[in-house]
């Protein structure tokens, strides 16, 4: 089965967690599935941009890019990549990491502003036009060079910067990116690794996590405006998986202990089904 696992920056600040889940996922691979790691790092470049003085602008959790945000962006995703490859060949597993427009896996351009529809604090929705400045929207995968890696037994490693065929480097979003190279490979599955045990309405609620979401009615809750900020990229990119053919997209917890293999399993987490 090839597996598409994209992992949230969140999950990959503790180097006890990034070795666990690197455990996993060689495992996966020697089960002779045929693993994709996409990883983000937005928490890793906030602070980073702190540190350097550098303001962050997010709207419903995806962040506008500027040449400096770029700059930083650049450091941030190349120091997770290298410490992921490190990580997997230390369990054991050849790993091999890039950009997601090395070797022309990913065609991408500038991405155009954007409607952002929000809930005003009346009940009103508004829409605002937002340009999300050097940030990338895909055309295309190429999925060659994997096959290639594959037949080698190499596990790709694919970090979230895409480029412009002029060459400009740009941001874009991990589970947009994820979401585009499972249906174009195309993959059985899509998981989300994250530091939550799957969609909830209420963080602070376990009893609102939802085990299973049919896409109609993630559409209808999208809508009504249930989910926080940071989940709404996350139920978006699924939504488009979906609709581009992937079969199914699941979101667990990278913190529970093999919670990944348990995931494939179909024993953890939130299913996003047709």
């Amino acid at each position: 089965m090839i597996l598409v696992i994209k992992l949230s920056g969140k999950v990959l600040e503790e180097d006890l967690y990034r070795t666990a889940l690197c455990r996993q996922i060689v495992k996966l691979s020697k089960s002779q599935h045929r693993i994709v790691v996409v990883h983000g790092g937005g928490k890793q470049l906030t602070d980073l941009c702190a540190r350097l003085g550098i303001s962050s602008v997010q709207h419903q959790g995806r962040r506008v890019t500027d040449e400096a945000t770029l700059d930083a962006a650049k450091m941030a995703f190349s120091s997770i990549n290298r410490d992921l490859v490190a990580a997997l060949l230390s369990c054991g597993s050849k790993a091999i990491g890039f950009a997601s427009f090395d070797a022309g896996l990913v065609r991408s351009r500038t991405r155009p502003p954007l409607p952002i529809s929000t809930l005003t604090e009346t009940g009103e929705r508004r829409t605002e036009l937002i340009d999300f400045g050097l940030v990338a929207e895909i055309d295309g995968v190429d999925p060659s060079i994997l096959s290639c890696l594959w037949e080698c037994q190499q596990i790709p490693v694919v970090s979230c910067l895409a480029s412009t065929p002029e060459g400009q480097i740009l941001n874009i979003n991990a589970d947009t990116l994820a979401a585009h190279l499972a249906a174009g490979i195309p993959a059985a599955r899509l998981i989300s690794v994250t530091d939550v045990e799957g969609i909830y309405f209420d963080l602070d609620e376990p009893s609102s996590r939802i085990d299973e979401l049919p896409t109609g009615q993630a559409r209808v809750y999208l809508e009504e405006g249930r989910f926080t900020e940071g989940m709404i990229p996350k139920i978006q990119a699924a939504l488009r998986a979906i609709e581009m053919g992937v079969p199914e997209v699941q979101v667990l917890s990278g913190l529970r202990p093999d919670g990944l293999l348990q995931g494939v399993e179909d024993n953890a987490g939130t299913r996003i089904v047709p």
